[in-house]
């Protein structure tokens, strides 16, 4: 019987850490995250509670901040440039831009799950505003307007204008194991939305080939879990500027079936 991963916070930092290869703006990260713990709880809690809508937390933020640097390190593999880097920064820029754009993301369900990738922009921008000014000296307001792009675009409805927004947007779809769906769903009810939830036991990104360098393997228990694939993570690769270089391997745990598929 397979056990299902539980993450924990100090290996998802750890983990993120080895990812940046950036120790002040690891240093930075891990304080502004447990300075705005109370932000991340606070969202988890409503969200948990009034929406009945499944994690939203500090555990999905630093997975979505994980799984973002995992894109960044594989698309700077197949020599693409970020959105950062075409404006002429540095490839620390786009770090930031991920890390903090994944961090801060989802705090606007505080207010409504509605339209909350406005409201966390709302939210997250006094305190962009404080860190950029901390790390870049020279041209903080074009960082701090890539960053709330980031958050803002991370929403599927919401096209994305940059090759940062599109990583933290492909990362925060990719948190759909057993339990952690993205898919909204009442807790308390038995639909097609909640057997999908469940249905989905490991994500995990590798490296790709040629023109699709993005390979995002999932392994299902049941193929209830393609509904929550196309819903979601399908959606929001669309929504991206990457469509077209993803690939989907899905293993179905329907007889050993395998489905591939270019998103």
């Amino acid at each position: 019987m397979e056990v299902r991963k539980v993450y924990t916070e100090e290996k998802l930092l750890n983990e993120i850490q080895g990812l940046m290869e950036d120790d002040e703006l690891f240093r930075i990260y891990e304080r502004v995250f447990r300075d705005y713990h109370y932000y991340f709880d606070t969202t988890n809690y409503i969200v948990l509670n009034v929406y009945n809508f499944n994690d939203h937390g500090p555990i999905h933020v630093l997975l979505t901040t994980r799984r973002a640097l995992e894109l960044l390190k594989l698309i700077k593999k197949f020599g693409m440039k970020t959105t950062a880097e075409k404006l002429g920064k540095s490839l620390r820029w786009s770090k930031f831009i991920v890390a903090f754009g994944a961090l801060f993301h989802d705090v606007g369900n505080m207010i409504h799950r509605v339209n909350h990738y406005q409201f966390s922009v709302f939210l997250a921008e006094p305190i962009i505003d404080e860190i950029v000014r901390e790390f870049e000296k020279n041209d903080p307001l074009l960082l701090k307007a890539l960053t709330l792009n980031a958050i803002y675009t991370h929403d599927e409805a919401v096209p994305c204008t940059t090759i940062e927004g599109s990583l933290v947007t492909i990362a925060d779809g990719c948190d759909m194991e057993e339990g952690r769906s993205r898919l909204v769903h009442g807790k308390d009810v038995v639909d097609i939305h909640a057997v999908s939830a469940l249905a989905i036991k490991r994500v995990e990104i590798k490296e790709g080939t040629g023109d699709h360098p993005i390979l995002i393997e999932i392994w299902m228990k049941h193929p209830a879990g393609i509904f929550q694939v196309d819903e979601i993570l399908t959606k929001k690769v669309k929504s991206s500027l990457l469509t077209g270089k993803v690939k989907l391997i899905i293993h179905t745990g329907k007889d050993g079936e395998t489905l591939e598929k270019v998103v």
